[in-house]
């Protein structure tokens, strides 16, 4: 498995780089498979500080992780160990800690602590050392140990006395410019076994990265609104899709223009007036011709934007749909459903959420489509859950929530959840999935001990059904409004036959982007 160390300082002249070259040489030797990698800097291969600046200050700090992982992908490709230098705090002594805490939690690394020795007293390194890892530990990064910089070789030994009781060991101690590293601890470290969580920029990175693989089509039929006009023009200027607007050019261009932006030349518009949609009467009107579809009905539907938007992708002109900024859930998935119909196999649709929090990716289903699912349909949203989870390469444990964990409770309620998850392990044995669950059972290890003991799934759950739609879409809303650092990415809709996906109403411009990327990757899978 690979392993992923930062070298991060704990303030100033610690010898950020010093150490990590020092690391890197000492570990290349047991494992030729050892790459050195520096983010920032000035040399091929980094981000410039000029570059993190900008980005730094206009609020695009997604997008410098997005372009930071894009550069790792590369350097880490088919390598064991990757030594990270981190950000000195010479190089950025208002943001340096704060970097190297995003740099670790993007790259899901361990860190590796280097403290100055210099003018401070033993207690007083280890004290630097220990709070500072207190810091990453409470954001979920783990702390390997720490390098002393600086160290008199008359201190030597009252400094290990300090660390004698610390939980941060010491791996190397650096006396008269030369390394003196802890061989057996190196050991220990390289051979630890850890999990590796997909973290929220990994997981924007590489939707970008696989939507920009084979640009799509993607019609979004509120082209006036503002935040869909902002999503769309940086889509298009970040190679994710294809956007195609429909609305008036002149509202368009002066949207852009209010929020500081200008419509590429390239970016297609599509004016919709009274006429745009008199060439798809014909079509409609033989669609849906048994359900007593006529000219005059199909003709006013025609005047709605998502109805033309849906039969662009129906005739194939354009490769996937979003929209819901503006129009509810039931406008935005009706015509999808009339004539985009379900995949061959599929019985109903379902919808999924990707909850980016920082360190991890969680999956929630449905919180957008099945109002009150029976044991059949809630088995089937699992399945389809699952299915999505292993489709974006995220791993797939799937819990059945409940207000009950196991057999805690009783009522209809618990009984729906249990039959659910038998039908879904009777037809899907390949599934990992237990229930009923409790929220706090299903994700927290701790609570999982006491509760859930013998449980797959239980404290490590990162795919949560929800028993209704009331439950999943309060939950994934509280969660997008009430949790720091948090992208909420969806619904995403599963089981159409053509990629349509609905927004919430209070969407984010980043909500929205990377819902055009979710709709192109499910348009590639079509291809």
């Amino acid at each position: 498995m690979r392993k992923v160390y930062v070298i991060a300082p704990t303030g100033i002249n610690a010898e950020t780089a010093k150490t990590a070259h020092s690391f890197y040489d000492y570990i290349v030797k047991q494992e030729p498979k050892t790459v050195y990698f520096k983010p920032i800097g000035e040399s091929h291969g980094s981000i410039s500080q000029e570059r993190v600046r900008v980005l730094l200050s206009s609020g695009n700090s997604s997008v410098l992780m997005e372009q930071l992982l894009a550069l790792f992908m590369e350097v880490a490709s088919d390598q064991e160990v990757i030594v990270v230098e981190g950000v000195s705090a010479n190089e950025f002594p208002f943001r340096s800690k704060k970097l190297n805490e995003i740099i670790a939690q993007a790259l899901d690394a361990s860190v590796i602590l280097v403290s100055s020795a210099t003018g401070k007293t033993p207690l007083a390194v280890c004290s630097e050392v220990e709070i500072e890892a207190q810091d990453y530990f409470e954001i979920k990064v783990r702390v390997a140990c720490s390098v002393i910089t600086g160290v008199e070789e008359s201190a030597k030994e009252s400094l290990s006395q300090a660390f004698k009781n610390s939980f941060v060991n010491v791996l190397a101690y650096e006396i008269n410019n030369e390394m003196k590293i802890d061989e057996s601890l190196v050991k220990k470290i390289i051979e630890l076994k850890t999990e590796h969580h997909i973290t929220q920029p990994e997981f924007r990175a590489n939707l970008i990265r696989q939507a920009g693989l084979n640009l799509k089509r993607i019609v979004l039929p509120e082209g006036t609104e503002p935040r869909t006009v902002k999503a769309a023009i940086l889509a298009y200027e970040r190679k994710i899709a294809l956007p195609v607007l429909l609305g008036n050019r002149t509202e368009i261009e002066y949207i852009a223009e209010k929020h500081g932006l200008d419509v590429p030349a390239g970016l297609e518009i599509i004016e919709v007036n009274e006429t745009t949609g008199e060439r798809f009467v014909n079509t409609l009107v033989e669609l849906r011709k048994e359900k007593g579809m006529t000219e005059e009905l199909a003709r006013d539907l025609l005047k709605d934007s998502v109805w033309i938007g849906t039969m662009m992708l129906k005739m194939g002109e354009v490769d996937g749909l979003v929209s819901g900024a503006v129009h509810s859930t039931a406008d935005t998935v009706r015509p999808a459903l009339q004539v985009i119909k379900t995949a061959p196999g599929v019985k109903s649709i379902s919808s999924v959420f990707f909850i980016c929090l920082p360190s991890q990716i969680l999956v929630y289903g449905d919180c957008a489509i099945n109002q009150n699912p029976d044991s059949s349909e809630l088995a089937s949203i699992a399945i389809q859950c699952h299915d999505t989870a292993k489709a974006f390469h995220l791993p797939a444990k799937v819990a059945m929530l409940s207000y009950s964990t196991g057999t805690s409770g009783k009522g209809d309620d618990v009984d729906l959840v249990v039959e659910a998850t038998r039908l879904v392990k009777s037809v899907r044995p390949d599934i990992v999935i237990d229930g009923p669950l409790q929220y706090d059972s299903a994700t927290a290890e701790s609570v999982a001990k006491i509760k859930a003991p013998h449980s797959p799934v239980a404290g490590k759950a990162n795919v949560l059904v929800f028993p209704n739609l009331n439950a999943g879409n309060i939950t994934y809303k509280a969660v997008q409004r009430s949790a720091a650092n948090v992208i909420c990415i969806g619904p995403m809709l599963q089981g159409l036959a053509k990629p349509v996906n609905d927004l919430s109403r209070g969407a984010f411009v980043d909500d929205i982007i990377y819902t055009i990327a979710l709709t192109a990757i499910q348009a590639q899978s079509i291809d």
